[in-house]
């Protein structure tokens, strides 16, 4: 009796793609398999963890009413800059009000802007990251690539007419 080892697909780390959000806009998305990325993912959930813990968050006696809780950066902040820090690293089409017609470089606070503009531009960087990192895309040219394997059946098309199988006869009884 043998034993088979699968190895994970390898994760794309140094992977960017460019995605158009509107007409004449786009932005540019890493991967979300940078090691950068998910040590500081792995640490706001650390941090919101231990908040969590500390408060009671999800306990029967956790009541927000009564909880002295102190001015905090609030989870969805951390997540967006984490975002914009590491997942959007540039974008073409871009301008900021006081200079129409010329196009702004992108920075980490003026990515933070958008996202606060257009919540939807975090969602699809996070998800052609997850891409990326996955490397879905490539996977999915493979799989169309490969042929089916041949079946014991005939090939597609029209079925032939077949024979009625013996004892079955066609009596008309008026």
């Amino acid at each position: 009796m043998a034993l088979v080892i699968s190895q994970a697909p390898k994760l794309d780390v140094e992977g960017t793609r460019w995605v158009e959000i509107a007409p004449g806009v786009k932005i540019k998305v890493g991967s979300a398999a940078n090691p950068k990325f998910k040590s500081h993912h792995a640490l706001i959930q650390r941090h919101q963890a231990i908040v969590d813990s500390r408060y009671g968050v999800g306990t029967d006696g956790f009541d927000p009413a009564n909880a002295e809780i102190p001015e905090i950066e609030s989870m969805d902040d951390m997540l967006v800059d984490l975002v914009c820090k590491h997942i959007i690293l540039g974008w073409e089409g871009v301008e900021e009000a006081e200079q129409p017609g010329v196009d702004t470089p992108y920075t980490q606070e003026r990515g933070k802007l958008l996202v606060a503009q257009r919540p939807d531009v975090y969602f699809t960087a996070l998800q052609v990251a997850s891409d990326i990192a996955t490397r879905a895309e490539e996977r999915a040219k493979e799989t169309a690539k490969k042929l089916s394997t041949p079946t014991a059946g005939g090939a597609t098309g029209p079925a032939k007419r077949t024979r009625k199988p013996a004892g079955s006869e066609n009596v008309l009884k008026a």
